[in-house]
C-alpha cells in the first residue's frame, strides 16, 4: 500500500473509533509488518497523525493515541472566514466537510464572507465580519486568506491581529498571509504546493517541453510563492533552463499581455490556479492561439471547469474532503494544546493530464 492510502485507512480507523484515549497506539515496527512497507513509509504516517493531534509521541515510552473529540467535552463555536466564497471552486467542499463534521466533534459552525461580486475594496467588510466572530466569542477561526483585491497583505494582517488580540485561535486554510519562506504564527492546512508544483512541472518536461513558464494573477494568494519554488525545482532538476523572465504576473485576460507572452516564446504554461488557466485559454481563442496544438497549459486545483472546458486542463486535483478532515483535526488539537509550535499539515495533490497538455506544443 501508499503512504497515503496507509494514513486514509488509519483516519477512517480513528473516526470508527478503534482505539481509545490513552492507548498505546502499534509500534512501527507493527505497522510495517502489517501493511508490508518501510519503516520510513510507516514513520511519516505516524508523524502525519502527531502533526494532526491525533497521537503523542513519548520518548522511552511509545506511541499513544489523543482523542481530541473525547478529551474536549464542552460545546465549541468555529468561525468559517472564506473571503470571496462563491469566486472559485475550492473552498465550497472543504467548508461543506468542515460542517459534516460538526456533529461528530461538538461544535457550531458560524459562517462568514464576502460576496465575490462585491465592490473591490473588501475591507470595511472584512474588518465587520472579524469583529462579529469576536462579539460572538468564537473558540477558533478556519481564516482563508485575502486574495485578488488591493493591499491583501495589510488587509490580512490587521484580521489577524484582532483574533490575536482576543485570544481567538486560527488555523489558515490553503496558503499562509506570509510570502515564502517566511511562516506566520499560525496553523495552515492545505496541499504540499511545492511538491504540488514541482510533479506538474515534470509532466511538462516529460511532455517534451525545453522551456516552461509560470503565469499568476496579481495579487494571487501566496500559495503561488510554493508553486514557484517547486516549479524552479523541478526545472534545476531537470536541467531545464529557467529564466526570471519566464515567470510573469499579469491579467490572463489582456490580449496585449498575453499576445506578449506568446511573442516572448511561451509555449508551455503553468498557471497558478485553474482560474487563471480558464482565463488564459479563453484569451488564446481570442487571439487564435491553439490549444493543445501552439501552447500547452496547466493548473492546480480541479476545478469543475478543468474538467468541463472545450479543451479539458490537466491540473493537480486538490484532496477536498481530506483538507475538512485535517483543518477540523487541527483546529481541536490547537484548542487541547495550545503550547503546540504552529504546525503545517499538508494533503498530496493528484496529478489529472488532460487534453490540454496531450499533445506537443508547435
Amino acid at each position: 500500500m501508499k503512504y497515503e492510502e496507509i494514513y486514509r485507512e488509519l483516519q477512517q480507523q480513528f473516526q470508527q473509533r478503534k482505539w481509545k484515549s490513552g492507548q498505546r497506539f502499534p509500534t512501527e515496527r507493527e505497522l510495517a509488518d502489517q501493511y508490508r512497507v518501510s519503516r520510513p513509509t510507516i514513520s511519516r504516517v505516524v508523524n502525519r497523525l502527531r502533526d494532526a493531534g491525533q497521537v503523542r509521541r513519548v520518548v522511552g515510552s511509545g506511541t499513544f493515541v489523543i482523542d481530541a473529540a473525547e478529551e474536549t467535552t464542552a460545546h465549541l463555536t468555529f468561525g468559517l472566514f472564506v473571503p470571496g466564497l462563491g469566486r472559485g471552486e475550492i473552498f465550497e467542499p472543504i467548508c461543506a466537510r468542515i460542517a459534516e463534521l460538526s456533529h461528530e466533534f461538538n461544535f457550531t459552525l458560524v459562517w462568514g464572507s464576502v460576496p465575490a461580486n462585491g465592490p473591490v475594496d473588501h475591507e470595511p467588510h472584512l474588518m465587520a465580519t472579524a469583529k462579529r466572530f469576536i462579539d460572538h466569542g468564537m473558540d477558533g477561526v478556519f481564516f482563508q486568506p485575502v486574495e485578488l483585491e488591493s493591499a491583501v497583505s495589510t488587509k490580512n494582517r490587521r484580521i489577524v491581529a484582532m483574533f490575536e488580540e482576543a485570544q481567538i485561535p486560527i488555523v489558515l486554510l490553503d496558503s499562509d498571509y506570509l510570502s515564502y519562506p517566511y511562516r506566520s504564527a499560525h496553523d495552515l492546512v492545505g496541499i504540499d504546493n511545492i511538491r504540488a508544483a514541482y510533479v506538474l512541472t515534470s509532466h511538462m518536461i516529460e511532455k517534451g517541453a525545453r522551456r516552461v513558464d509560470f503565469l499568476w494573477q496579481p495579487h494571487t494568494g501566496e500559495s503561488r510563492s510554493l508553486r514557484v519554488a517547486g516549479y524552479r525545482d523541478a526545472l534545476f532538476s531537470a536541467g531545464v533552463p529557467h529564466l526570471r523572465d519566464f515567470e510573469h504576473e499579469g491579467d490572463p485576460r489582456s490580449l496585449p499581455f498575453v499576445r506578449d507572452l506568446i511573442d516572448g516564446g511561451a509555449t508551455d504554461i503553468i498557471c497558478a490556479n485553474d482560474e487563471t488557466a480558464a482565463l488564459l485559454m479563453l484569451s488564446f481563442e481570442s487571439l487564435n492561439v491553439r490549444v493543445p496544438g501552439d501552447v500547452r497549459i496547466a493548473g492546480f486545483d480541479d476545478v469543475k471547469y478543468a474538467r468541463l472546458a472545450r479543451v479539458p486542463l490537466t491540473t493537480m486535483s486538490q484532496p477536498y474532503r481530506a483538507l475538512g478532515d485535517l483543518a477540523v483535526q487541527t483546529i481541536i488539537a490547537r484548542i487541547a494544546q495550545p503550547a503546540l509550535p504552529p504546525r503545517t499539515v499538508t494533503a498530496e495533490a493528484t496529478l489529472c493530464a488532460r487534453e490540454s497538455t496531450s499533445v506537443p506544443a508547435v
